[in-house]
């Protein structure tokens, strides 16, 4: 009994897809610009504490100190320094007739809300498939460092001096 049990967990992890056992792997993120302001290119996302849970993304310069990632599904989980037994969702935060969104990372698994999910595109590329979602843009911002948003449809986003438009890249 125990042995077919054994055996029938070992088929499933061998039949697992590639793309399944790639979401669950922790990657860092990089900031690739593809438009504006190059000094946030290279840059590597970390959790910007900003309440009881809850943080923005913001990107610094070392690797080493950067957060850890994975995608769990079509959910973007954070690996919270210290904190590893509780997942932390990356969640956007719908704004009405505006051209950018903040992002709130809290704890929790996350929201499928309008049917979107975050998937990886082209290899490494982190991109939302929510239908709204039109790309990530980082900007100087609230904290005095660059931080993370999403673009929204419709939005003919200009990227002012101390924004860029960029690709999320998933780094091992």
């Amino acid at each position: 009994m125990r042995f077919t049990a054994f055996i029938t967990a070992a088929l499933a992890a061998f039949t697992m897809s590639a793309e399944a056992v790639r979401n669950l792997q922790k990657f860092k993120v990089q900031a690739k610009v593809i438009e504006g302001n190059r000094k946030f290119d290279g840059l590597w996302a970390s959790l910007y504490h900003t309440g009881a849970g809850t943080a923005d993304v913001y990107f610094q310069n070392n690797r080493t100190a950067a957060f850890s990632a994975f995608l769990n599904h079509t959910q973007f989980q954070w690996v919270y320094n210290g904190v590893s037994q509780i997942p932390f969702a990356l969640n956007l935060q719908y704004q009405t007739y505006a051209s950018w969104g903040p992002l709130e990372v809290s704890p929790g698994y996350g929201s499928d809300y309008y049917g979107k999910g975050f998937v990886f595109k082209n290899g490494n590329q982190i991109v939302d498939k929510f239908a709204e979602w039109r790309g990530w843009l980082v900007c100087d911002w609230w904290h005095q460092v660059p931080e993370l948003f999403w673009i929204q449809i419709g939005a003919q986003v200009e990227v002012i001096p101390s924004c860029a438009k960029v690709e999320l890249i998933a780094r091992t």
